[in-house]
Order: C-alpha cells, then sequence, then structure tokens
C-alpha cells in the first residue's frame, strides 16, 4: 500500500470563513475527483504531473500503478466515491472519499499545497480507522478547535457547525463516566463524532471536549491522595457550566437555542443541568439510568459474572465496594480501595445525595430519553422506571431501540464489553430521532 507520511500529522481542522470554504471545498472536490478518475482510467502518468516535484519520488507513475493494481487485484473493480472528510489551513487542502470497490471499501486520502500540486495520497483500508457514517455530509460543516478555560484547568474541544447558518442550534455532548475522551472512542468507533458529524450535516452545531480527568489526570490524582473533595460537578458539571458561558457568547451560536445531549452518567446529570441552568432549553438522554448509580453496576456486575465467569471474584469485590458506598452514614474520608474503583468517598456521598427521578420529575423543559434493549449496563429495568416516573409528563418522550446496546451501536446477541470494538458507526434512524426531536423543540 502507498506509504503513510509524516503529513498525516498535519490534518488538523482550522477555522475559515464560509464563503471561502464552499469555494475552496468545490475547488478542492474537483481536483480529488479529477485525480480518482485518473486511477479508474490507469493514466498514472497525468497524476506524477500533478505531484509538487518535491514528493515525485513517493508518487511515481510506477509506485501508483503498482498500488492501484494491488486494490484491484485483491478488492475487485472500483464501484464509488463519497466525500468523508475535507480539511483546510493556510498550508494545504485535505480531502478524503470512500471509495467502495466490489469487495471491500477503502478510503483515499489527497492533499494539495497553496499552488494546487498534489503533496499527499494514500490509501487506508476503511475498516481500521474511522469512517463517517452515510448520513454525515461534510460539505455542510466545518469544524474549529475551541478551548474552555476553567481556572487551572484547560479543556481542548471542537465545535462542529454548520456552514450555510449565521446563529446554529448548539448542542453539548456530556461523556460518560470513566476515562471517555471527547469522541467517546473505543479505537476506531466514535459515537460521539457520528453524532456530531450527523446532527452539523441537518443544521445543528455540537460541542464536544476532553473531560477533566483525561488531561489532569496526575493532578486529580494528587489531589486524591490528599483526599480533596471530588463529585460529579469537578467531574463533569463545572466544566460543563464553563463550556456554556463560553460558547453561547459566539457569534454564531443561537444562545436561545442550546440543549445538553448526556450519555450515561452524562444523561443522569442533564436533569440537573436543566434545573440549574435557565439557559438550557431541553435535554437529551442516552442510556442513562434511572436507578441509583451503585445499583446500576450492582445489576451489571451480576450479568458480567455469567458471561465472564472467570472474572466473577473481581465483580463481587467490585459488588461489596458498591454496596459499602450507598450507606447513608458514608464517612467522606473512606479508603479509596473500599470505594467502587476506588474513587473518592465524596463521590458517593454527593450521587447518594442527587435524586435525579424527583428533578426530572419536577422539569418543565423539554427531554428526550432513549435506550437500547441489549444496553447491559443501563439495563431495561431503568427505562421501565423512567416510564413509571414521566410518561405523564407532556415534555417527555421515550424511545427505545431493540437492537442496539449502551453505545447504541446495532447488534444482535446479547452484548459484552468487547462488542464496543466491532467496527461500526451509529445508524442513521437514531440519529434522524434526535434531529427531528431537536426541529420539533
Amino acid at each position: 500500500m502507498i506509504r503513510k507520511l509524516f503529513f498525516l500529522l498535519l490534518f488538523q481542522a482550522s477555522l475559515f470563513s464560509t464563503s471561502l470554504f464552499a469555494s475552496d471545498f468545490t475547488i478542492a472536490n474537483e481536483k480529488g475527483k479529477e485525480v480518482l478518475d485518473l486511477f479508474v482510467n490507469k493514466k498514472f502518468a497525468q497524476i506524477e504531473a500533478k505531484v509538487d516535484t518535491l514528493y515525485r519520488s513517493y508518487y511515481s507513475a510506477i509506485t501508483l500503478e503498482r498500488d492501484w493494481n494491488e486494490l484491484l487485484g485483491t478488492y475487485g473493480n472500483f464501484v464509488s466515491a463519497k466525500v468523508v472528510n475535507y480539511e483546510k489551513n493556510q498550508y494545504y487542502n485535505f480531502i478524503a472519499y470512500k471509495i467502495n470497490f466490489e469487495y471491500l471499501p477503502y478510503i483515499f486520502n489527497i492533499s494539495y499545497n497553496e499552488q494546487g500540486n498534489i503533496i499527499y495520497i494514500s490509501f487506508m483500508p476503511a475498516h481500521k480507522i474511522y469512517v463517517a457514517p452515510d448520513y454525515c455530509d461534510v460539505t455542510k460543516f466545518l469544524e474549529r478547535k475551541i478551548t474552555v478555560h476553567n481556572g487551572f484547568y484547560d479543556l481542548p474541544g471542537i465545535l462542529t457547525m454548520p456552514n450555510d447558518l449565521a446563529k446554529a442550534p448548539l448542542v453539548i455532548i456530556v461523556v460518560e463516566a470513566g476515562p471517555t475522551d471527547k469522541d467517546g472512542s473505543y479505537e476506531e468507533n466514535k459515537p460521539y463524532k457520528d453524532l456530531a458529524w450527523g446532527l452539523a450535516s441537518k443544521g445543528f452545531a455540537v460541542f464536544r471536549y476532553e473531560k477533566r480527568s483525561n488531561n489532569y489526570g496526575i493532578y486529580l490524582a494528587r489531589d486524591k491522595a490528599a483526599y480533596e473533595t471530588f463529585t460529579p460537578r469537578e467531574d463533569l458539571l463545572d466544566d460543563l457550566y464553563r463550556s456554556i458561558d463560553t460558547l453561547k457568547t459566539l457569534p454564531d451560536v443561537d444562545p436561545q437555542k442550546i440543549y445538553i445531549l448526556g450519555h450515561g452518567q452524562g444523561g443522569m446529570l442533564a436533569p440537573l443541568v436543566a434545573k440549574e441552568r435557565n439557559d438550557v432549553r431541553g435535554i437529551i438522554m442516552l442510556g442513562a439510568n434511572a436507578k441509583r448509580t451503585q445499583e446500576m453496576m450492582i445489576d451489571q456486575y451480576k450479568y458480567l459474572s455469567t458471561v465472564t465467569p472467570n472474572k466473577k471474584p473481581e465483580y463481587d469485590a467490585q459488588t461489596i465496594n458498591a454496596i459499602r458506598s450507598m450507606d447513608k452514614k458514608l464517612n467522606p474520608l473512606t479508603e479509596h480501595d473500599r470505594m467502587p474503583y476506588s474513587v473518592q468517598a465524596t463521590y458517593w456521598v454527593w450521587l447518594n445525595k442527587y435524586k435525579h427521578l424527583e428533578v426530572s420529575k419536577k422539569l418543565k423543559k423539554p427531554m428526550l430519553i432513549l435506550h437500547g434493549d441489549r444496553d447491559y449496563q443501563v439495563n431495561m429495568e431503568n427505562l421501565e422506571l423512567w416510564h413509571k416516573t414521566l410518561d405523564k409528563n407532556p415534555n417527555v418522550t421515550i424511545k427505545n431501540y431493540p437492537k442496539l446496546n449502551h453505545l447504541f451501536y446495532s447488534g444482535e446477541v446479547a452484548s459484552t464489553y468487547s462488542e464496543y470494538y466491532l467496527k461500526g458507526n451509529l445508524p442513521d434512524y437514531l440519529v434522524k430521532d434526535i434531529c427531528d426531536w431537536l426541529s420539533n423543540h
């Protein structure tokens, strides 16, 4: 396969105007399609002629012909192509296509310098890298980096912005518990990125950012050793609120249309956000537990003990810690190793006092609750409890999906953690339901 050069390090998204985006994308797409046509028609010398002279030793006609013929010989004839990524800054234009062969799709990447000459070409197996699902239209949005400053903490994030709106409704993604990054990554699977690109394709701005524990783990470990207070406010809420304060001042964000989309624990905390923030118009909860967090964890350990019995002693120990952490008189200075996942006791004291069902029941704002029937982390008992609590609230919409797991990826058999690493994307019908709900509220 054609070499993966250091140019991959250059592919960083940048901010540029909407009008420039449209014209620059059109030019890059025309150039990209032209080169693809030359590959299909096996005119490799003409491709080489378009390569910047500095890089012709990497992309000679002989090399291009050999690699293209290897693809055809292995995966069958070329069938079709679709743009799946576009990026631009002052040094290059980069565009990527998902190219379908008869037997397997590939990603064709090509980049041009400011003179319009090719500086990078590669073919990558689509099953080994993130590939945008078909419902994402990369011609309709751009991404830019935004860092949220919250005292000592700088939280890098990405704002995915529709390129044809003066002021866009904003959705902020709040991640689930644990070391979850801004994309919700499980290797090449990136469900939050699917959401951001899917919603932006339909006119909604989306912000996703790195949670504090991902970037400042060493400092949090220091505070933990000193038995400093650590609760969901320090873990998620404080940084979320600073993000809202930052983003609603942007000229291309509609401050009257801010929504929170929480997954897992992020979803469980969303009702509190809606209560405490008047500037949040509505909330979306994906795979959110209605049971107490520790009760949900115990259910999970019981399930995992049946599918991975060799780890039952580990799950039994965590169950004991979960039960201990639910004590109404829990000492905030309880030793860490006696708490679930060795997280400070102050975290569990806070959760014990957070009555999320009561908060949800009193909310007057629109709520969308989505649940996967194959979710073993937040089982169907939670969905039944959401129905029991909120079915009479006219502002609440609840929907479940028979084939989806906790990541909202589709499958047929009983879900396990290892399933999260099977290559896939969020289904189009899930993203459509979210877009439809946002449009109606």
